[in-house]
This record gives C-alpha cells, sequence and structure tokens, in this order.
C-alpha cells in the first residue's frame, strides 16, 4: 500500500503496479475495443451509467482499467465505480476492489467525490444485473428509482450512457447457491454457479476470453430535462431514456460483435 490511499480506500500505486497485466487482459484476453471515449470529459464531475452484468464485477475492473489507459482511444481518466454491498464486502474481492478505486454504492458516497470533482461510475440495475441468468444475458434490468438522475439533477452533473458487452460471457451465471450456513450467509447472500465454478475451485473464477465491446455515448443534461428532483415523473422518465438507449446499443454491440469467443 502506498501513502496516497485516499478517504475511501483507493491507493493509485495498485492500479499502475497491475497496469502490465491489465493491459494483457484487456488487449489479448477480451480484446476490449472502446467507441466514443472523447464523451468522457478529461476533467470534472460525471456520471458513467453502465449496464452490469456477469456472476462477477468484471465490469467494473475492465471499465477502471479501459477508460484509465492514456493509448488512442481510451479516456485516460479513471472512474469510480460505485458497486453493491454484496460485492464490496465480499472476503478479499472488496478489498482489492476499493484499491482500486470502487466505492460502496450510497448517495452520500457519490455526492461526496462528485463534489471532488470525480467520474463516477453507476450500474442502475444493481444486484438485479449481477443475479441475471445467463439466458437473460443482454436484456437490461429495471433501472430502480431513478436515484442516479436525482443525483445528477442535484449535483448539475452530465450523464454518460456506457454500453459494456462482454461481462455475461465472461463469467455467465447459469444459476445461484442459497448459502448454505449462516458463516456464508453473513459473507455472501448466494454463490454464482458459472461453467467452471464451483466445479473447478478457486481456478473457476478466472474469466472466460470472452470479446468486449463498450460505446460510451454523448453526455445527458439531467438538468434540462429535470427541473425539480421530487419530480418522480420526469426522473422516471429520463431514467428510462437512458436505459432504452443502453438496451439499444448493447443490442447493437452485440450484433456488431458477432460470436463471443471468435
Amino acid at each position: 500500500m502506498s501513502g496516497d490511499v485516499d478517504a475511501f480506500g483507493k491507493d493509485p500505486a495498485v492500479l499502475e503496479a497491475l497496469r502490465p497485466r491489465l493491459d494483457v487482459l484487456l488487449d489479448s484476453w477480451f480484446r476490449v475495443i472502446v467507441e466514443g471515449a472523447a464523451h468522457v470529459p478529461a476533467d470534472g464531475r460525471v456520471i458513467l451509467v453502465a449496464n452490469h452484468g456477469g456472476a462477477l464485477p468484471w465490469d467494473a475492473l475492465v471499465l477502471i482499467a479501459a477508460l484509465s489507459r492514456s493509448a488512442p482511444g481510451f479516456s485516460g481518466r479513471q472512474v469510480r465505480p460505485l458497486v453493491e454491498d454484496a460485492v464490496m464486502t465480499a472476503p478479499f474481492l472488496g478489498t482489492f476492489l476499493n484499491r482500486l478505486g470502487c466505492v460502496r454504492a450510497s448517495q452520500d458516497n457519490a455526492t461526496r467525490l462528485l463534489n471532488q470533482g470525480e467520474a463516477c461510475l453507476v450500474f442502475p440495475e444493481g444486484e438485479q444485473g449481477l443475479g441475471k441468468n445467463y439466458r437473460r444475458r443482454h436484456q437490461l434490468q429495471r433501472f430502480g428509482r431513478g436515484g442516479f438522475v436525482r443525483l445528477a439533477v442535484r449535483t448539475h452533473t452530465p450523464l454518460v450512457p456506457v454500453a459494456v458487452v462482454g461481462a455475461e460471457d465472461t463469467a455467465p451465471l447459469l444459476g445461484r447457491i442459497d448459502a448454505f450456513s449462516s458463516f456464508f450467509a453473513d459473507l455472501l447472500p448466494w454463490l454464482p454457479v458459472t461453467p467452471t465454478f464451483p466445479f473447478l475451485g478457486p481456478l473457476g473464477l478466472l474469466p472466460l476470453p470472452a470479446r468486449w465491446r463498450i460505446r460510451i455515448g454523448a453526455p445527458v443534461d439531467a438538468n434540462e430535462r429535470v427541473k425539480d428532483e421530487t419530480d418522480a415523473v420526469a426522473i422516471n422518465a429520463l431514467a428510462t431514456s437512458v436505459r432504452d438507449r443502453l438496451q439499444r446499443d448493447v443490442s447493437d454491440l452485440v450484433e456488431q460483435r458477432g460470436g463471443a469467443f471468435f
């Protein structure tokens, strides 16, 4: 751990130490292609809104690694994913993601980060996204009650949609095992079942070499669409509009990509 750990636990030295391995993961294993990185502002507050999926939160890690690259076609900016409690409290995994810049999802944490001029990454599907069975892959779930829109309106922050394809193929969720003891129930609400886990033990947690596609859309000015953060109808309408836009982009990227592994 370096001496530059921030109040949320991010340690820049961890990302830098992992950079060579992450570059190999992105370029050779996932073959990540990013479109529209220029829509991510170079500085200042912004809320990136992404779809969520897969048995493990590879999407948060890939977006951190991909967007922070300064190579052509990438934004060169580190984002701060807001991740659900079930992931952030998981042994080892939560601490690791925390060091990379992930933060427990809450309105208070998001507001503090935005007030510091950070780029927050939100997954409005939450646990519904991670708990989505493989047969429902690429189908966005409900976006809660539009908390990310309310946050954008209150803090005068632009919303940037980010469509992600690849997470559900890298860690396909075939089923779930409810916690089978009080000990595990305190750690994880359920255990994922994938083609390789738990059958191969810890090795089963390694990602499959699926191809990833990421499309970053043009910013949306929430304050133009919603004049009052207490207007539930307007907030829900904008949240639905962003979700529909992401669904269209995800469907387009799936068709554009072709096969998931070749």
